[in-house]
């Protein structure tokens, strides 16, 4: 069985904040990385494009 990473993240966009617990196959480790979450969060929590992950913090 593969390795997963869990992560708390905590972000804002344009109308608030809100957290997630997200799920990697790969360890968090690069601005990229992040960027890609952020817009991962935004297309599966139906929010805009202004997400911006605050905080993130491994489970």
């Amino acid at each position: 069985m593969a390795k997963e990473y869990r992560y708390f993240v905590s972000y804002v966009y344009s109308e608030g904040w809100g957290n997630i617990d997200v799920t990697l196959p790969e360890p968090i480790q690069s601005i990229d990385d992040i960027r890609s979450m952020e817009q991962a969060i935004a297309e599966n929590q139906e929010l805009d494009e202004s997400v911006c992950v605050q905080n993130f913090q491994a489970l």
